[in-house]
């Protein structure tokens, strides 16, 4: 019998395919595993993003939406009773633009509801007494360099008007006041709309309304951290506060395409310009 022993050249040369298989395969492996994750992360049932980009342009262009003007994204022949039929349903009730020197710089555009109604009441002489009032105030006062601007915008859609005042408040040497109230009403069955209300009329759950307000204020209360660590003077937010709750939110109205506004203005109690907006 002839035997034939292997030689080291060809042992090594065995051992090099081997290895080399078993990486190959290796690789392969992991290609496939990412891969799959890959697949397994796209959604098509739904265009990317798409959405997002619409809330975004939304909340962006919210401050130049105050044209002091009513925003007919609808058929506007309502059975209302007018107070006077002479103007629109939303109308400036009370102007004034005035500039005197070391006491104040007025620019105000107050609007009114054109509604017989005792909701509507109520909203007009809530309106008076908070923006009207303090403009005629302003004017009696002397050498307090006041800066006062009021300013706003209302949509009808679905039936129901929403109306949104803001103002602007630089009282002497005390930092500016960013103001926004909002007043909304149902023309159809004649009643104030609560939060609720337009939740319902957006097909969208307290508890998804609730995860989304509370995502973004966190997301923005985290930034206002890492601007306050690094030295600037910032408004700070508590995303546990309940003032994000979805009962205690008061300030919201239905915009352009009926996207849904929620406004969290600070400057409605405290002296600061800053806000947070949420677009549902």
């Amino acid at each position: 019998m002839n035997v034939r022993l292997e030689d080291n050249y060809e042992k090594n040369k065995k051992l090099k395919i081997v290895y080399i298989t078993i990486i190959s395969i290796c690789i392969l492996a992991v290609l496939i595993t990412i891969i799959i994750q890959i697949v397994k992360s796209i959604d098509t049932s739904q265009p990317p993003s798409i959405v997002d980009e619409r809330l975004t342009k939304y909340k962006e262009s919210f401050n130049e939406i105050f044209e002091n003007k009513v925003n007919y994204l609808e058929n506007n022949n309502y059975k209302i009773d007018k107070i006077d039929n002479s103007k629109e349903i939303i109308y400036t009730g009370y102007s004034d633009k005035n500039n005197k020197i070391s006491d104040y710089n007025l620019d105000v555009n107050i609007p009114y509801i054109n509604i017989q109604n005792s909701v509507i009441d109520g909203f007009n002489n809530e309106i008076k007494e908070v923006f009207e009032k303090k403009a005629r105030d302003i004017l009696n006062t002397q050498k307090q360099n006041i800066i006062y601007s009021v300013n706003y915008c209302s949509y009808i859609t679905n039936n129901i008007l929403s109306l949104v005042i803001r103002a602007n408040l630089k009282e002497g040497e005390n930092p500016a006041r960013d103001i926004v109230q909002t007043y909304n009403y149902d023309l159809i069955n004649q009643k104030e709309v609560s939060f609720e209300d337009m939740l319902e009329l957006k097909s969208v759950s307290r508890l998804d309304a609730s995860r989304k307000i509370n995502a973004e204020i966190k997301e923005i209360e985290n930034e206002v951290k890492n601007m306050s660590q690094l030295g600037y003077s910032v408004y700070p937010r508590n995303s546990s506060d309940e003032i994000y709750d979805i009962d205690n939110i008061t300030e919201f109205f239905i915009g352009e395409d009926n996207a849904l506004y929620v406004i969290f203005a600070y400057g409605n109690q405290n002296n600061t310009s800053e806000m947070d907006i949420v677009v549902l």
